[in-house]
């Protein structure tokens, strides 16, 4: 691909490109969103007539009337909402449409309709986003170097998500019932969207006639393989030998009685790099190997016949073929499924070359073909022994063995990329496996059966190419996207409601500290106690979450405790007794106020009232009533601190826990005992309340750091603390790790024979 075309129109007239894209893009949004509007308006009519069980006819009739009303609003808003973003575009703040959302967040993640209209909008963009990936490649890419940046086909204000987000703005002050809005979704897709094509097209050859990257061409980069090389009669690519990592310095194998083990190549290497130095010092390995094993001897320079890479090829389809014969019945359901028998693929290989050269002596393998079919048998063995994917998907992924092991033969360079489609297609579906399905076969929206679908049809096809690998792995990431898209939406709305709940036990424990420092250390009798930390305190919970305690209702409400105290401690002066009495009036005026507005029992109210009354009828007769008995002071007391989660005091094990736990990091996974896992969704580092939420995402329940603190210390519960690296590349270290014990475990048994 050629993108060094003439620049010297965009120079000269940097706006002139994106005004012109600005003027189409208008231009068309008006035509097609009118055209629109008027097939909503009849089919509309239709849907009336014909209701689903979820709607009635009246509902899209009066959609109907409302689109009707107010199409020239619907129209401005669509063509102002579009303009808006090319401004944004500009100044590069346009933001990907399936992040931004759709207006006010909160009021989204309470509500359900919201989550499902965000559901079908995401399907439209994703699905537009395949169908037009070219056009719109090369529209993205000449639309950036108008802004002089870099831009992906979400970010681009005429990206499909951009016009999705412009018809949802139009719609949205217009009184629309779900399922109808879903109905009018669906049409917009058919009719609206499926013109975009046409619209890039035209917007890329108007960029291209001002010199905007006239020379670009979209091109499907594809690593060279030798099966290209095959068919296109170029020579094939030469197989890279091993060399350890400079900075490692090994000698060669002839000059060591007892290699220094190797070392993983340095973090601070690019991907590229870093996978290129793993991979050397694996085929390093695997040659010293092989060199130490009795009985196993590289072949010897310049023997005459080994395969070629045609022959493994096609040993490879036969033998795929053959495993999908034998894995019919096997994967017809996802459950209950016998893992692939790798250790017996490399002797259906080798029988599959003898069929093929139709020789009873087969040339012997390459050093390079044989490290392949290790390498490749190594690594699905080791998936198999994979603690973090349930058994059910590592059974499932163990029958691409074959397909990868045909990728690996025909892809010289398979092994070394790291965004090779097969690559990306097994880690996501390992991800996938191991986020929502459980060790007992158990799944959550059907995940499992997807996995089961995707490897089968990697075995039904018989030309496994990169092609094919990059098609699965668009679909299973697509359902993915939609997944995590519902379930982030979920796990919003839990700390939405987690966030009031926590507000609530913050303000129970003020009011509780408020009233305890007030009446502890106080002999109080029976009826105000009881009053104080029982109806009064959802008083003052009450006010304090409605008004703050700046108000001055909160003010009255700790006025009324200290006025409550002052008339059980009067002495007998005649002034203090009469301004009591001109304040008891206010006084009965704020408890019924308070029994008022927490809806208090009548009965039991006036009953309290009357037993608070006869308490300062006594203290007036300058009589000392009766204190409330220890035992049922205590059990107030407790039920109060009960009632407001008030924490007992840790021990200094527990506060070690807890002082980790309050550094833990959103998203951080927790295991049962019983196996059952839970994600910490948010927690409040101040009042140590934990957000609990499964694999789907919806909410389990909200726990204490102190209860956390001794699950944990009781082995109830731990923390997940597993490798982050995709399935290959921590299976690759594994690897590794593993051959370079066998090289120094194989040396030392040599040095102690000799």
């Amino acid at each position: 691909m050629n993108n060094s075309g003439s620049t010297d129109n965009l120079r000269a007239y940097p706006d002139r490109g994106l005004t012109a894209v600005r003027e189409m893009t208008l231009a068309f949004s008006r035509d097609a969103i009118k055209t629109f509007l008027h097939t909503v308006h009849d089919r509309l009519i239709d849907y009336a007539q014909k209701p689903s069980e979820e709607t009635r006819g009246f509902e899209f009739l009066h959609a109907r009337s409302q689109i009707s009303n107010r199409h020239n609003e619907i129209l401005r808003i669509f063509v102002r909402e579009m303009d808006r973003y090319f401004d944004l575009f500009a100044s590069g703040e346009l933001h990907d449409p399936a992040v931004e959302g759709s207006g006010d967040e909160t009021l989204a993640l309470m509500n359900q309709d919201v989550l499902e209209e965000d559901l079908a909008l995401s399907a439209i963009r994703t699905r537009a986003s395949v169908d037009y990936t070219e056009p719109l490649w090369v529209l993205t890419r000449r639309m950036s170097r108008l802004v002089g940046g870099k831009s992906t086909e979400h970010r681009v204000p005429v990206s499909p998500g951009c016009f999705c987000q412009a018809l949802q703005r139009s719609l949205a002050d217009i009184d629309i019932e779900l399922p109808v809005k879903l109905v009018i979704y669906k049409l917009f897709d058919r009719q609206f969207v499926r013109q975009l094509a046409e619209l890039y097209g035209q917007c890329s050859v108007r960029l291209e006639e001002l010199g905007v990257l006239p020379d670009l061409r979209y091109q499907i980069h594809k690593a060279r393989s030798a099966d290209s090389a095959r068919f296109t009669g170029a020579q094939p690519q030469q197989r890279r030998t091993p060399q350890p990592p400079p900075s490692l310095q090994i000698p060669t194998l002839e000059g060591v009685v007892s290699p220094a083990p190797l070392a993983l190549p340095s973090e601070q290497l690019s991907p590229a790099e870093y996978q290129n130095q793993l991979l050397d010092s694996i085929q390093l390995l695997q040659d010293r190997l092989v060199a130490r094993t009795p009985g196993q001897r590289p072949e010897p320079p310049g023997q005459p016949l080994q395969y070629s890479a045609r022959q493994l090829v096609e040993a490879a389809v036969q033998l795929q073929q053959f495993n999908q014969l034998m894995a019919a019945d096997v994967l017809e359901t996802a459950r209950e499924i016998k893992p692939f028998d790798i250790a017996s693929a490399r002797e259906q290989l080798v029988s599959q070359l003898q069929q093929i050269t139709d020789s009873e002596e087969a040339p012997a393998l390459g050093t390079d073909d044989a490290r392949i079919i290790d390498l490749v048998g190594m690594l699905f063995e080791y998936i198999l022994n994979d603690e973090q994917i349930p058994d059910c998907v590592k059974a499932l992924l163990s029958y691409l063995h074959t397909p990868f092991l045909k990728l690996a033969f025909a892809e010289a360079d398979f092994f070394r990329q790291q965004d090779h489609p097969a690559r990306l297609l097994l880690n996501a579906l390992a991800d996938a496996g191991a986020k929502w399905v459980s060790n007992d076969g158990s799944c959550e929206f059907d995940m499992l059966e997807q996995i089961r679908k995707t490897v089968r049809s990697v075995l039904d096809h018989q030309d496994v190419d990169t092609r094919l690998m990059a098609s699965l792995l668009m679909s299973i990431n697509s359902f993915v996207q939609k997944v995590e898209l519902r379930v982030k939406l979920l796990e919003k709305r839990a700390m939405e409601q987690a966030r009031g709940e926590d507000q609530l036990y913050e303000v129970k424990q003020q009011v509780n500290r408020e009233i305890h420092q007030r009446v502890a250390e106080k002999d109080i009798p029976s009826a105000p106690l009881f009053f104080l930390l029982q109806p009064w305190t959802d008083y003052m919970v009450l006010v304090l979450l409605r008004f703050g305690d700046a108000s001055e209702a909160w003010r009255q409400s700790l006025e009324l405790i200290d006025d409550m105290l002052w008339g059980l401690e009067l002495t007998g002066a005649e002034s203090e007794w009469r301004r009591w009495r001109q304040h008891y009036p206010w006084m009965e005026s704020q408890i019924q106020k308070g029994f008022d507005m927490i809806g208090y029992d009548a009965n039991k109210a006036f009953k309290l009232k009357r037993s608070i009354d006869r308490i300062y009828q006594l203290r007036e007769k300058n009589l000392q009533p009766e204190a409330a008995p220890a035992e049922l002071r205590n059990k107030l007391v407790q039920l109060a601190e009960r009632r407001a989660n008030e924490r007992t005091r840790s021990t200094d094990q527990e506060k070690v826990v807890l002082e980790k736990l309050r550094l833990l990091e959103f998203g951080s996974w927790f295991q049962f005992r019983d196996g059952r896992r839970e994600k910490v969704a948010w927690f409040n580092p101040d009042s140590m309340q934990f957000l609990f939420v499964d694999q789907t995402g919806k909410r389990t329940g909200m726990k204490s750091g102190q209860q956390l603190a001794q699950a944990i210390l009781t082995g109830d519960l731990q923390i997940v603390t597993g490798k982050t690296k995709p399935l290959v590349e921590r299976t690759m270290e594994t690897i590794f790790k593993d051959l370079n014990l066998q090289v120094q475990s194989v040396s030392q048994k040599g040095r102690h024979v000799g």
